[in-house]
This record gives C-alpha cells, structure tokens and sequence, in this order.
C-alpha cells in the first residue's frame, strides 16, 4: 500500500508538473556570466533577462563573475541549490575546460541540467588585404610553397582560435607560424596592419573591418553559410569535414534541478526569443537565434566534449 501511495504521489506530480513548476520562481533568478560584460554570454543574457522576467513573474538579475578563464563563476553555479534560481549563461567553450584546468572541478556534462541553447555563432577566417589569397584553396597553396612562411594569431595557446587553426593546419597539411597575442585588440590591429597574415576572428568582429577593406573573409566554421556573409564558405564546403566546431549560447542549471523547473525555465527562454527586437539585436552581434530543447543541448555539450578532448590532447598542450 505504502508503494502503491508513493507510485501515486509520482503520477499526480507528473500531471500537474509537480509542485515546483507552480511555486517557481519564489524570488529573482540570477543568471551568472563567467565572461567580462559585453561579452557573448553576457550580451545574450542582459537581453533576455527583461522579457524573461516578464514571463517569470520575478526579477532576472545578470552577474558577472570573471576570473580563471570562466572557471570560478561556472563552478559557482555548479554548486549552486539546484532550484532553477541561479543559472549560468555560458559558451561552447565550458566543454573545453576540463581538458586545460587541472584545477577544474566540475564536469560540463553531469554537473548541470541544460536548459536551452539560445543561439549559435560564426567563426570568421580573416586575412590580411595585401596577402595574394582571396580564398581557402589559395591560402592553402600559398601556405604549402612558403611552409613556415606565413604566421597566422590568436588569443593564446589553449584558446579555441589556437586550437582550430592548428587544426586546420593538422587537416590541411601546412606549416603556418604562430603569434599569441593577449587579447583581440592588438591582434587584428596587426593582421589588419599585415604584421600577421591570418587569424580566427568572430564574424561580427571581422565583418566591419571587411566592409571598410581592411580585411579579406576566406572561409567560415559554422554549420551552415551565415546570412550576414552568404558569400563566404565554411570549411566543411570547401573539403574539411571535421570541422563541427561552431560557437554557440546557452543556459544552463545546477544538477539535479526539477525537470518542472527546467522546462518552465525554457519556455520562458523561447517567449523572449519569440521577440523580433531581442533577435534582431542577436542577429546584430553575428548570432543567430537557436532554440534547442534540453536535451538537445545535453546532446550537444557532450558531443563538443568528446571532440575538444581529442584535439586538446592531439595538440600535445599539457592541462595548467
């Protein structure tokens, strides 16, 4: 009788979308950034907090909590109560730490509840105008007669932009120099200025400097051309398959957060991108709006982990 009573409670609970799907939210939500503010993360989550408060009933509160390459903030949530109250904005990056941080602490894939996936962006490769290359193929057989000869930037080894250009090195079978740099300013003064010959660059970062003709776009990583470049091919159109690295945004939730609250979470989510302001804000930034259900995005995380570990440990750079 006493199982019987407990498979009933269970039933009643599925039902209704148990009691913490009609008492939640019961004070303000705080999304937490990793990032610095105007970054991706941050820049999607202060514009989805307002309508999502709306839906929510309670206030959204956007907080930045930087430091250890996203780490701190993102192990912050890990450990948050699991109540849907404290959710983390984060990028595709996060599947990527635990193989460069041995001070890492939490898994990607088992220490949260993905909530949605909210848009997905554009990898741009850039060169500089005066290299005679106006396309991937000529980048390639200008890099194989001058091997060694052209540098290409990032932002520092254990950085996507490293780790995808050596990857394209890898797959394309060149040798390109690289320079580190310290943060994305100098580094397309420099590529713009011809210091550098090549770099990995978000699209909306390169875009304007393309249109003043300061820049050339040869190919993009993405899963499909970006209507704000249509002209511009990704790698796996012009021969390079193994490329399923495009940047994306999502939310996600500590473990163990009701599956109730995770998908009134959700729709709350879908209700602000339903607004043509808030994406054609996203569309501004180089981001296209990309709804995933939950699972989807656990799909995701999961798969993008397998594929960071391999080329992480491919690249032969040791975890800090």
């Amino acid at each position: 009788m006493k199982r019987f009573g407990i498979m009933l409670t269970a039933a009643l609970a599925a039902l209704t979308g148990g009691a913490g799907a009609q008492t939640f939210p019961t004070r303000p939500v705080t999304v937490v950034v990793p990032y610095t503010p105007g970054a991706g993360g941050d820049f999607v989550a202060r514009k989805l907090a307002p309508e999502m408060a709306r839906v929510l009933g309670q206030p959204v509160v956007v907080e930045n909590r930087v430091g250890a390459s996203g780490t701190i903030g993102t192990s912050g949530v890990a450990k948050a109560p699991p109540d849907g109250h404290t959710l983390l904005s984060t990028a595709d990056t996060i599947t990527m730490l635990p193989y460069l941080y041995k001070s890492v602490t939490f898994s990607p894939s088992k220490d949260f509840a993905p909530v949605a996936m909210v848009a997905t962006g554009t990898w741009a490769l850039a060169v500089t105008p005066s290299l005679p290359a106006h396309s991937l193929a000529e980048l390639v057989e200008l890099a194989k007669k001058r091997p060694g000869g052209l540098s290409y930037a990032s932002p520092g080894l254990g950085t996507p932009h490293y780790f995808l250009m050596e990857l394209f090195k890898q797959t394309a079978r060149i040798d390109m120099l690289h320079v580190p740099y310290k943060g994305m300013s100098g580094l397309v003064t420099d590529l713009i200025g011809g210091q550098v010959q090549a770099a990995l660059l978000s699209l909306n970062v390169a875009l304007p400097h393309v249109a003043a003709g300061k820049l050339r776009l040869v190919a993009v990583i993405a899963d499909h051309r970006s209507p704000l470049a249509p002209a511009i091919p990704t790698l796996q159109e012009a021969g390079y398959a193994n490329f399923p690295f495009a940047p994306w945004i999502g939310l996600l939730a500590p473990a163990g957060t009701p599956r109730p609250v995770v998908e009134r979470l959700h729709r709350a989510v879908g209700q602000a991108l339903a607004s043509a302001e808030i994406r054609e804000s996203l569309h501004q930034q180089g981001l296209e709006v990309a709804l995933s259900s939950p699972e989807e995005l656990g799909t995701r995380i999961r798969a993008d982990m397998e594929r960071w570990k391999s080329l992480v440990e491919r690249s032969g750079v040791e975890p800090e």
